[in-house]
């Protein structure tokens, strides 16, 4: 079964709000073996969410709309899924019974316009919601199936998860499973990493992904099968064929930053901190795993006022990671140094030593930190040497 997801509301083409309900739903698409072919926002706008149903059927034989199931004027799903399958709505008292009912246990009286959510398709099979005031439905069309749900996520996490999951696996066969494996790498570029398990990128079945944010990559593996059992000889086969190809580079389940606080702790080594800035990257990394927040012995964070070229960064990174290590007698110093000033190209070298009994080990990054990931960037880059290190020791 091939699906896509609407979620409907001019709030979420608005930022008002954010879409939680489609990453909900892909993640169940998942656990019931369907495939996910896109997921799409659009406006309170009859027309362009018939449209959007429409072109969608043409695709997928299952949609899932969320959200417009209010009493309200831009509350528009009901009439466009109408419009999209050329049925029209049908009134059905026993849902405004409901609906005036919810809203006498709220010591409430419901609005006339209320009445507009007691209209479905004709035809549609009705939901009821028992958590809100806005019934459900799904129509079934020559061309596919659509389940319209709640906007609310309460509400439409409670549907989908009692009436329309039984309803996919009872009556449209939705059996099998997709059972997805996420795995972390540093080290090697995207690019090399690409050209290693460029074959394993092409196959369908399981499906591997990649992608990248500041220096570090996830590989994910996604496997179909029948049992679970079957889906994990999948994943574990290409997990296998990765750890191979890539090495060292490969760390596993685990993050870098969880590996090397893992590593550290198993091994009872503390550290201690320089940095020549107040954005402190390195601290604030392992400050924000729990574990990492026990390994810091101390921390010496200046403001770099006092201008440093390249040369100077070094000495400083140098010096500051060996008067920290001394200063909180911990088996590990840490210092790191941003040059004052950038490159022609907006690119600033960033000196880093991590000093230890073995002696310093000395390296320089050239990153642009006019971004903000420019900074994470550096944490990424203690954070992956100091696994080296601990690997080789």
């Amino acid at each position: 079964m091939n699906a896509e997801i609407i979620a409907i509301g001019s709030e979420l083409l608005l930022g008002e709000t954010v879409d939680t309900n489609s990453s909900y739903l892909a993640r169940h698409f998942a656990a019931l073996g369907i495939n996910l072919f896109r997921k799409a926002v659009v406006g309170d706008n009859q027309e362009r969410i018939a449209s959007m149903i429409e072109e969608a059927l043409e695709r997928v034989d299952l949609v899932v709309c969320t959200g417009g199931l209010g009493p309200t004027v831009d509350d528009m799903t009901r009439e466009a899924v109408a419009r999209a399958v050329g049925r029209p709505l049908v009134f059905h008292q026993h849902l405004l019974d409901q609906i005036e009912a919810r809203f006498r246990s709220f010591g409430r009286t419901m609005s006339p316009s209320n009445r507009q959510q007691a209209y479905v398709p004709e035809g549609a099979r009705i939901i009821e919601n028992p958590r809100g005031t806005a019934p459900s439905f799904i129509v079934e069309d020559p061309r596919g199936t659509i389940v319209v749900l709640p906007g609310v996520p309460s509400e439409m996490s409670y549907l989908w998860e009692t009436a329309v999951i039984p309803y996919l696996r009872d009556e449209r066969g939705a059996t099998s499973i997709i059972l997805v494996k996420t795995l972390h790498a540093t080290g090697m570029g995207e690019s090399v990493i690409g050209e290693l398990i460029a074959d394993l990128m092409e196959q369908t079945n399981p499906t591997v992904g990649i992608s990248a944010k500041r220096g570090q990559y996830e590989l994910r593996i996604g496997a179909r099968a029948d049992t679970r059992a079957e889906a994990e000889a999948l994943v574990a086969h290409a997990e296998a064929t990765m750890r191979e190809r890539l090495g060292a580079a490969l760390i596993g389940d685990e993050t870098l930053e969880g590996s090397v606080v893992r590593m550290l702790t198993e091994r009872g080594l503390r550290l201690a901190l320089y940095e020549g800035t107040i954005r402190a990257p390195v601290l604030r990394a392992f400050s924000a795993i729990p574990a990492g927040r026990l390994l810091i012995g101390g921390a010496t964070l200046h403001p770099g006022d006092i201008p440093a070229d390249s040369d100077g960064a070094r000495s400083l990174a140098f010096n500051g990671a060996q008067h920290a290590r001394q200063q909180w007698r911990t088996p590990l110093g840490i210092g790191v140094q941003p040059a004052a000033n950038a490159d022609a190209d907006g690119f600033t070298e960033v000196s880093i030593a991590i000093d230890r009994d073995a002696g310093a080990y000395e390296f320089s990054r050239r990153i642009d930190l006019n971004l903000e990931e420019g900074w994470e960037f550096i944490s990424t880059s203690v954070f992956d040497e100091l696994r080296r290190l601990l690997i080789e020791s």
